[in-house]
C-alpha cells in the first residue's frame, strides 16, 4: 500500500521554481495592472540589444577576411624552387604576379614563371570567401594538367587549400597548397605532393611587393 499525501505529492510533482516560472505564476496570480508592471520590469533593454547585435553579426569573421583578401593586390615579384616532373630535381624559378581584389570577397593572381632561361609557364590563382562559413574556394592554373580547384580556409595569416588537379599526379590527383601573407609586403606560396608514399614540397615560392 502506498501512502500519498496531497500536499506531498503536489510538491514533487510541480515544476522546480525556476525565475522563469516564478515571474509566469506571478503574472497568472497579479491583477491586469499588476500584470504589465511584472512584465515591464522583467524587460531588460540592455540584454535585449545584446541579444539584437550578436543575430545581425555574421556567423564569421567577415570583416577580417575583407581585410586579409587587400593584402594581395598589386604587382608581385619573386621565385623559389619548383619540382617539374619531367626533372630529376628541382630548378629555380623567377616569377611576376600581379594580384587584383576583385570585389570585397574575391581576389585573383595572375603572372608568369620562368626556368633556365627557356621554361616558362602561367600561373595564377582566383579565390573567394563565403563571408556565412569563412570557407575559401576557387581555380589554380599553372598545372599542364589544366585549371585544378582550391578548396580550403584559412588560418590567421595563411590559407590552407587543398588542390584537385584533373589528373593523377605523383601518387593522386590531390595536394595542399598554402598561402601566407601577414601583410608586410611579402607572401609564401607552397605546394605539397604524396610522392612515393611521402610527403614532399613540390613548388616553393616567395614573392615581394613591387612599387611600395
Amino acid at each position: 500500500m502506498v501512502w500519498v499525501v496531497p500536499d506531498l505529492e503536489w510538491e514533487v510533482r510541480r515544476k522546480p521554481l525556476t525565475s522563469e516560472n516564478f515571474l509566469v505564476q506571478s503574472i497568472q496570480g497579479a491583477s491586469v495592472n499588476e500584470r504589465q508592471g511584472l512584465r515591464m520590469r522583467s524587460f531588460n533593454p540592455a540584454a535585449a540589444g545584446a541579444i539584437l547585435f550578436a543575430l545581425a553579426m555574421p556567423s564569421h569573421g567577415h570583416a577580417q577576411d575583407q581585410a586579409y583578401l587587400k593584402r594581395y593586390g598589386g604587382d608581385w615579384e619573386g621565385g623559389g624552387r619548383v619540382q617539374i616532373e619531367q626533372l630529376p630535381k628541382p630548378v629555380d624559378v623567377s616569377c611576376e604576379t600581379a594580384g587584383t581584389v576583385e570585389t570585397a570577397n574575391e581576389f585573383k593572381l595572375a603572372g608568369e614563371c620562368s626556368a633556365m632561361l627557356v621554361l616558362s609557364n602561367d600561373i595564377g590563382a582566383e579565390l573567394k570567401v563565403d563571408p556565412k562559413t569563412g570557407e575559401y574556394s576557387g581555380v589554380y592554373t599553372g598545372s599542364k594538367s589544366g585549371p585544378a580547384t582550391l578548396l580550403g580556409t584559412r588560418n590567421g595569416d595563411r590559407l590552407e587549400l587543398e588542390v584537385t588537379w584533373n589528373k593523377v599526379i605523383y601518387d593522386d590527383d590531390t595536394a595542399r597548397m598554402t598561402i601566407e601573407n601577414e601583410g608586410e609586403g611579402q607572401f609564401l606560396m607552397t605546394v605539397t605532393e604524396r610522392i612515393d608514399g611521402e610527403d614532399v614540397v613540390v613548388s616553393d615560392l616567395t614573392f615581394e611587393r613591387q612599387g611600395g
